[in-house]
């Protein structure tokens, strides 16, 4: 039985979050879940994960993960505030503990775990753990700060900002712990998958769009394959040096290493200081 799956667009920040059914059992998985956050004012809501929260009740599912892709730089993490409304779990790559051990200094976040114990599974490559009646499998990913991986369930292939829609190419490169020339080799390996396998993009830049490993293979614009590696690194070096700065990186970071919970307001001074991003 196919597993049923729900796609959420954060209007903000293209980020797509998805709620993934086990149809015979009514658990379900959300993956990467988004804050509401204004840059300027340091505002932080939870509007938008809210709204999949009640839909998810008003479903009567059994939240019991919470995927996500890695520490993520595009969007602010929802998953602290999934798990306390939910009591779902959340997952992460098992080389998040180097990420943690390098960022929180550099964030002076002091009540970290650094060994990860923020997080509920430390998700080794291929790995697979079950929900219901289906499988997992968490693929780790080099390309990004270590932690990031993708996740395969049934038919499905969660890419994060890694792979998105053929006509968006591949995420952006030049943010920390990104690097084009292992972006390329993760992404080869996940397009290696059966022809057939879905796509499900952590980033779509106008609309909620799917694909499958054959169309990317045959029409990705930075990862078809008429591209290899060499034209790849040149390709998105040359679209990362014209986007506008990632200017949420910062409290994005100081999210995800907290396991998605933002710090709380401080009597004085900003919540989210600003952090030099040449030391990340």
């Amino acid at each position: 039985m196919q597993p049923e799956l729900t796609a959420y667009r954060h209007p903000a920040t293209g980020t797509m979050t998805y709620v993934i059914v086990d149809t015979a059992t009514f658990l379900c998985a959300i993956v990467d879940p988004v804050l509401d956050f204004d840059p300027k004012t340091e505002a932080v809501d939870t509007g938008f994960v809210d709204q999949i929260i009640a839909d998810i009740r008003a479903k009567d599912l059994g939240p019991t993960w919470i995927l996500e892709t890695g520490l993520h730089t595009g969007h602010l993490s929802a998953a602290g505030h999934l798990k306390y409304e939910t009591g779902a779990s959340v997952c992460i790559g098992a080389r998040v503990v180097e990420s943690l051990k390098r960022l929180a200094p550099i964030f002076g976040e002091t009540m970290v775990d650094l060994d990860g114990w923020d997080f509920d599974k430390l998700a080794q490559d291929g790995d697979t753990f079950p929900m219901g009646g289906l499988e997992i499998t968490p693929i780790a990913l080099t390309g990004r700060l270590p932690g990031a991986v993708a996740y395969k369930m049934a038919d499905m292939l969660f890419t994060g900002d890694l792979i998105l829609c053929p006509e968006d190419g591949a995420g952006r490169c030049d943010v920390p712990g990104a690097d084009a020339g292992k972006a390329w080799d993760d992404a080869r390996k996940l397009l290696d998958l059966p022809p057939e396998t879905r796509i499900l993009p952590g980033v779509c830049a106008v609309e909620a769009r799917e694909s499958t490993v054959a169309e990317e293979r045959a029409g990705n614009i930075q990862l078809n394959d008429k591209i290899d590696r060499l034209d790849f690194i040149a390709l998105r070096t040359a679209a990362d040096a014209i986007l506008p700065d990632p200017d949420l990186v910062s409290p994005a970071l100081r999210v995800a290493i907290r396991s998605g919970k933002p710090p709380s307001p401080p009597e004085q001074g900003p919540r989210f200081p600003v952090v030099d991003l040449s030391k990340l």
